[in-house]
């Protein structure tokens, strides 16, 4: 799995500095291998907190859209000889093995793993190869994301498109657990105006999801 490695693993951070040291802390404690983490933050707190912790870089452009896919596609920009990205959230807990689990899944052939959150069915977040980025999006080669979502279903997309392409899979003994306060028996995180955010485009989002996988669809038939 050396060829897998290392792994920068991506968190885009909106005004929540009082997540950051547990997250880096955990992710720490729970990866034995080499990997580093690369946070977006905007606010001078989360900068101050990430000092001596992590790298991190200030996204002071482009200040009317700090959007979570505009910000992950800025981020694997950053991510510099890493051969594996996991796109992260300061939200989650990882458990001890997390990374060792989905590298094994990903060592047999698959581009996409994506791991188990422990609430959402169809996992959250993903362990991505950086040679498959160039076709993560179908019709934005390069880009994580696709640049139209607001911030549902943008993962969505990229797992299907991975599933149609045939470079998808589960690693469900990877345990990176969401702390997203909509799940009442998680050990939920306070209610944020990153949240509001999301809830408030959820329906666009998904429309825009619904309309894309018929584009896909048609592309990689």
């Amino acid at each position: 799995m050396d060829d897998l490695l290392p792994t920068a693993i991506l968190i885009p951070s909106l005004n929540r500095p009082q997540h950051l040291e547990r997250v880096v802390r955990e992710i720490h404690l729970a990866t034995g291998e080499d990997h580093t983490i690369l946070f977006c933050v905007s606010d001078d707190e989360s900068k101050e907190v990430l000092t001596g912790l992590g790298e991190w870089f200030l996204d002071d452009a482009d200040t009317d859209d700090r959007r979570y896919v505009t910000r992950m596609n800025k981020l694997i920009r950053h991510a510099g000889e890493a051969k594996t990205i996991f796109f992260g959230s300061d939200d989650v807990i990882h458990h001890p093995g997390w990374l060792t689990s989905a590298l094994k899944v990903m060592a047999g052939g698959p581009e996409v793993v994506v791991v188990n959150d422990l609430r959402n069915q169809n996992g959250t977040q993903a362990l991505v190869r950086t040679s498959y980025l160039d076709r993560a999006v179908f019709d934005a080669p390069g880009k994580a994301f696709h640049p139209g979502y607001h911030h549902n279903f943008a993962d969505t997309e990229q797992f299907y498109t991975a599933a149609r392409r045939g470079v998808y899979a589960r690693a469900m003994q990877s345990y990176v657990e969401h702390l997203h306060p909509i799940f009442t028996d998680s050990r939920h995180v306070s209610w944020d105006q990153t949240y509001e955010d999301a809830v408030e485009h959820f329906t666009e989002d998904q429309a825009r999801y619904e309309s894309r996988t018929r584009l896909i669809d048609r592309a990689l038939s």
